[in-house]
């Protein structure tokens, strides 16, 4: 059995702490338990992700309701995968800014801020470009189910469902709620809405 030669032997305990190794480390761990977790959920029950995303009502919705509402959750789905990068865009220039301090003097902050701007606009505008075109995506999918000529009851209780899981999405554009207010418009057309 082979010994230690020496207790200096074991690495030193206060060694300085590498942040782009410990956020990627953190950000695998969550990863992993977000992605065990959708597992374990898609292993109780397959039909979650269909229940969450598209509403079902008895009688369904008319064909071209459920034609957008899918449309809709794609691209709400899409559009989560680019906020996702953007905001690790913006983590990776805060991460910048923290490990470049901003000097003293002058010249060295004007020299400072012209790197940080290029840095800035090579990291976070690609992101933003395909986060923008995500939003205008999920905005247009929005209006498609919104602009769907209502038939009935199962349309309206479709869209009021929509509305309560997409109307509510953050945009940076600001999200107006077009669901919303054609479900609102109908049932004030058919004399359901009380007026106090």
């Amino acid at each position: 059995m082979t010994q230690a030669d020496s207790v200096l032997s074991t690495p030193p305990t206060n060694t300085p702490v590498d942040m782009t190794r410990q956020r990627f480390l953190t950000v695998a761990a969550v990863a992993s338990v977000v992605s065990a977790g959708s597992l374990a959920a898609a292993t109780i029950a397959p039909s979650i992700p269909a229940a969450v995303t598209v509403p079902r009502v008895n009688p369904p919705a008319c064909p071209a309701l459920r034609v957008a509402l899918r449309d809709l959750a794609k691209a709400h789905t899409l559009l989560i995968g680019a906020q996702a990068t953007n905001e690790e865009a913006e983590a990776m220039w805060t991460d910048w800014e923290a490990q470049n301090p901003q000097p003293i003097s002058r010249k060295g902050r004007r020299k400072w801020i012209r790197r940080g701007s290029i840095y800035h606009a090579s990291v976070t505008a690609p992101s933003w470009q395909i986060l923008m075109t995500a939003e205008g995506a999920f905005a247009a999918a929005q209006t498609a189910v919104a602009s769907v000529p209502i038939t009935g009851a199962a349309d309206v209780e479709a869209m009021a469902a929509a509305s309560v899981i997409y109307d509510k999405v953050e945009l940076a554009r600001g999200n107006r709620a077009p669901i919303a207010i054609m479900v609102a418009d109908e049932i004030f057309k058919r004399g359901l809405a009380v007026l106090s």
